[in-house]
């Protein structure tokens, strides 16, 4: 095999423990480790017998069963982005918070019916501790917040991470495959002062090993 090859069954591995099908974009999109043009990743892929394909899904052979799954995913995730918003523009009353996004499964709509909504929350400077608090009281009001210990976590909102507009870089000791997937993949609700872009600028670490995305 070549590196493309090599890089396309190592996307797909990764994939696989998350029962997540690609399709070709996502293919090329998320590529592990080596930067190529859709035109190379096609042909790359004519010769590779180790993965199989069905409509605009491509998996690993013998997971054509991760398609269904997928879609029934999709189709859970819908409810919970309409609870994200709801949520996210009720954070809006809160001045020191800069942007909202959705990280985790349902970014990728790809969340179980029993998942909970995972939110990353961007403060102004200084005021994290502050808005973190603010923000676990308003969440606890106008929706259900999880909390430590909650064994059922179906529809409850998720506030896993806080950061202020001053340290967006994720940290070197955290910069791998999995954070840069999760970096690439996060969805912003809403962000304010071009956040988002700045926050990509912070951690174009990713493209080391997801070379070929773009915001």
């Amino acid at each position: 095999m070549n590196k493309i090859q090599t890089a396309i069954l190592r996307t797909l591995v990764y994939a696989d423990v998350f029962a997540y099908p690609l399709t070709l974009k996502e293919l090329h999109r998320f590529l592990i480790g080596e930067k190529t043009d859709s035109q190379s990743l096609k042909k790359a892929l004519k010769t590779l017998k180790k993965i199989s394909s069905k409509g605009d899904y491509l998996f690993l052979k013998n997971k054509e069963k991760n398609i269904y799954l997928r879609r029934k995913r999709k189709k859970w995730s819908q409810g919970k982005w309409l609870l994200a918003r709801k949520v996210a523009t009720w954070l809006k009353l809160i001045p020191w918070i800069k942007m909202v996004v959705v990280t985790g499964n349902l970014a990728m709509d790809n969340a179980e019916q029993d998942d909970d909504i995972d939110l990353l929350i961007i403060t102004a400077k200084k005021r994290l501790w502050l808005t973190r608090l603010l923000t676990n009281f308003l969440v606890g009001i106008v929706a259900n917040r999880r909390r430590p210990g909650d064994q059922k976590v179906k529809d409850k909102i998720c506030l896993n991470m806080f950061l202020d507009e001053n340290h967006l870089k994720i940290p070197v000791k955290e910069q791998n495959l999995f954070t840069a997937h999760e970096v690439c993949q996060l969805k912003p609700l809403w962000a304010r002062n071009q956040l988002y872009q700045k926050f990509i600028q912070e951690n174009l670490w990713s493209q080391k090993f997801l070379p070929n995305w773009k915001p």
